[in-house]
């Protein structure tokens, strides 16, 4: 997340992270996935005549797959299986690629959002994103309000801007759309609500300061609650499914005790409680990886006063497969003391760069860490580097650091980095991230497109000349994550590893640089169980 604020509060303890759900409603209405997912069906599943892109050590193209028990048991081109207990399916030469795993983003904020949630992170005109929401509203009881808040922007339409009041009073509900970047918008009969309240509306719809804040936090307090947000959090891991993405780790939000009017703002003490239901009732479509984020001040007294509750009383890497604890990140909050505490307590530590000069400083307080306590084998981890040298990346690759590259789509400038092509030539760990659901978008694809025509989803040319193959870009989606989940039996598709794999809607590695944006699933597993299914089994 790219702005800052004041966190407070107290640091959720241990037992605490995993109760504090205990008192949501756990009915199933309006929850079920789709049947496949239940697991009920023990056959072995056999994918033959793919283009199955492993992204092994080999980056091997097989034709064939074998899923057993949730692991793929072959990976070639001639496996042999026979019998009652295999389901063969044919690809008919359709791309599969690893499950995509967003090495740091912000689901868990796009899973507590006000009102019926409506993603359009996968449409580029206003028209398709008006009849979107009109195929929402169709599940949306008359008069509750359809949102759409972060993970879009104006610069991802045609036109260049969000739909305004009158195209959107062509959809019989509330609309409130608030941008990662492009402004905020709703209609005539959102605007009715929102004037009831005190939020001034311009007449064409816009919502802006000071009367933003107030909008969503007027939004959230009438809005949210228990099945809601648990509602809106099943959402969005099922969005993100058919987009690809079978893997989110989680970089927290500012914390606050109320309702906030600011979109990286959530109670860090119960936004993950949504989520923790779901992972109860066996109905979590993705595999969650959640960190905590600290923004203890330097000069604290007491010192540290919630990162080190936080590393007293919770367990970093802890929990199943579907869901763990990570480390302190997205900010570590108590400058050096604070990664003292980190490094003494052997968590691993994440902080984003915005710049030369705030990269260049968390290098060097690093060095000073580590040469009182080492790290290097901690897998600390740098985010979003627009700026970085190739004397930043040798001294961080020296102390074990890792770095996150991806957060382009939304950008404007020229050589605004992060310099993907030297670091991929540089022995240094490094990893793809979105950052999205405040200040950016999610969907893999818009990121993707950036990271290999080096243009925003304006068209406009913000890299020089750091672009990547598709191949490469998509080895830091899948495999190069590895590292930084800390699972080796995810990433890649080889015997032994989790089953999660997606089946694409066109071939991602040849199509037209347009249309790479436009890439969907077809078919996602995760652990070899369905989590999207457009009629491919």
């Amino acid at each position: 997340m790219a702005q800052r604020n004041t966190r407070t509060g107290k640091s959720l303890s241990r037992r605490q992270f995993f109760s504090s759900a205990a008192g949501l409603a756990l009915a199933a209405k309006g929850y079920a996935l789709p049947q496949q997912a239940t697991g009920s069906d023990s056959r072995d599943l056999l994918f033959v005549n793919g283009k199955i892109h492993t992204m092994d050590t080999n980056n091997r193209v097989v034709s064939q797959a074998l899923i057993r028990n949730g692991r793929f048991a072959g990976v070639g081109n001639n496996i042999a299986v026979q019998g009652a207990t295999v389901r063969r399916v044919n690809l008919m030469g359709k791309t599969v690629i690893p499950g995509i795993i967003d090495a740091h983003n912000h689901i868990v904020l796009v899973g507590n959002r006000p009102g019926w949630h409506a993603p359009l992170e996968h449409v580029f005109t206003i028209p398709d994103a008006i009849a979107e929401l009109k195929a929402r509203s169709a599940e949306v009881p008359r008069g509750e309000f359809i949102t759409t808040v972060g993970p879009i922007s104006g610069m991802q339409f045609a036109e260049r801007r969000l739909p305004n009041l009158m195209e959107l009073d062509a959809v019989d509900h509330p609309l409130y759309i608030q941008a990662a970047q492009g402004g905020t918008r709703t209609n005539s009969q959102g605007k009715t609500w929102l004037e009831a309240r005190g939020v001034t509306v311009a007449a064409d719809g816009a919502i802006t300061a000071p009367a933003l804040g107030l909008a969503l936090q007027t939004l959230r307090k009438e809005l949210l609650t228990p099945e809601t947000r648990k509602r809106t959090a099943l959402g969005a891991l099922q969005y993100y499914s058919k987009l690809g993405i079978t893997t989110h780790r989680d970089c927290g939000a500012f914390h606050s005790d109320e309702p906030s009017g600011g979109v990286a703002n959530e109670n860090t003490y119960t936004m993950h409680n949504p989520f923790l239901a779901l992972h109860r009732e066996g109905k979590l479509p993705a595999r969650m990886r959640i960190d905590f984020l600290h923004q203890d001040s330097p000069t604290a007294n007491p010192p540290l006063p919630t990162l080190s509750q936080r590393l007293k009383n919770s367990f970093p890497f802890f929990g199943d497969d579907w869901m763990k604890t990570g480390g302190i990140g997205e900010f570590t909050g108590g400058g050096v003391e604070g990664l003292r505490a980190i490094a003494r307590a052997g968590w691993r530590g994440e902080d984003h760069a915005l710049n030369l000069a705030g990269v260049t400083n968390l290098i060097k307080d690093r060095e000073t860490v580590n040469a009182e306590i080492p790290i290097t084998q901690l897998r600390w981890i740098i985010s979003h580097i627009p700026d970085f040298p190739l004397d930043l990346a040798n001294r961080a690759h020296a102390l074990g650091i890792g770095v996150l590259v991806g957060w382009g789509p939304l950008r404007s400038g020229t050589n605004v980095g992060p310099p993907y092509r030297m670091l991929f030539s540089h022995p240094i760990k490094k990893g793809y991230h979105s950052d999205g659901g405040d200040i950016t978008v999610i969907n893999p694809w818009l990121n993707l497109y950036t990271i290999v025509t080096g243009r925003n989803l304006a068209g406009q040319p913000i890299l020089g000349d750091q672009m990547l193959t598709r191949q490469e870009a998509l080895w830091l989606a899948t495999a190069a994550n590895k590292w930084f989940i800390r699972e080796e039996d995810i990433g890649s598709i080889e015997v032994g590893n989790h089953a999660d794999l997606v089946v694409l809607d066109r071939d991602c590695f040849t199509v037209p640089d347009e249309d790479l944006k436009r890439t969907r699933s077809l078919l996602t597993l995760v652990g070899g169980k369905i989590m999207h299914n457009d009629g491919i089994v």
